[in-house]
């Protein structure tokens, strides 16, 4: 994949209040943008401006909170500019690091999963199959802490989210809806078809902070495992 360092922000820069703006990427799902979304947030985390107080991205848009008297348009513009040099010269994170997460698609878990082979014409066992072979980009984060939209699936895994959400889905319900999948971080309601759940969390939340695995712009590749090894990592997952 081949970037262009000469990208304009100017262009693609709007202030939607005093002291947020927006800064168009492309394409949500386009491995260019989310290449620039990873570059600026290694950026970001490794200086951690003292102009900015908080950050988020949502399908190709990356929101920036400031405080205005501490940072110009054009000083911002020179910055990510020199931050997207820096990486596509090789100073900046190299191949993303794949999370691999395991999943067992066993029945007590994939409640969704023979409704979803009678709606697609497929095997359980192909439906999984599919899950399984290919890297997911976190297109977003958002609904809850650690909650990351990932794509894109297979399409034809492709379905829409259920006409009666469930009031309860447990952590770590893996789940597919329309063209993404999800992992459900902690017990909440929710309205994706539910296919497998993996053992742990893929968030900690302490008084004092939220550590989250997906980041967005971060690549995700499912492995399926048995139920006895979803158990026996289940165990070692245990703080207790």
């Amino acid at each position: 994949m081949r970037l262009d360092c000469a990208v304009n922000f100017k262009e693609r820069i709007e202030w939607i209040s005093e002291d947020t703006l927006e800064i168009r990427l492309g394409d949500p799902v386009a491995p260019e943008t989310l290449s620039f979304v990873e570059m600026i947030s290694h950026w970001i985390d490794l200086e951690k401006p003292e102009w900015l107080i908080d950050h988020c991205y949502g399908f190709g848009i990356l929101s920036l909170v400031v405080h205005p008297a501490l940072i110009k348009e054009s000083r911002l513009i020179d910055l990510l500019t020199n931050a997207v040099s820096r990486s596509l010269s090789g100073s900046g994170p190299s191949d993303l690091h794949v999370i691999e997460i395991p999943v067992c698609y066993a029945p007590e878990f994939g409640w969704d999963l023979q409704l979803i082979s009678e709606t697609t014409e497929l095997p359980v066992d192909q439906i999984i199959e599919l899950h399984c072979s290919r890297d997911y980009r976190v297109l977003a984060t958002g609904f809850v802490p650690g909650f990351g939209y990932l794509g894109e699936t297979d399409p034809r895994i492709h379905l829409p989210r259920r006409d009666t959400p469930r009031t309860r889905i447990p952590r770590g319900s893996v789940a597919i809806s329309e063209n993404q999948t999800v992992i459900y971080p902690r017990e909440t309601p929710g309205g994706w078809n539910i296919i497998g759940r993996m053992p742990g969390s893929i968030v900690s939340v302490t008084r004092d902070s939220i550590n989250a695995k997906f980041v967005m712009g971060r690549l995700v590749r499912f492995k399926s495992i048995s139920m006895d090894e979803f158990q026996a990592i289940g165990v070692l997952d245990d703080p207790d």
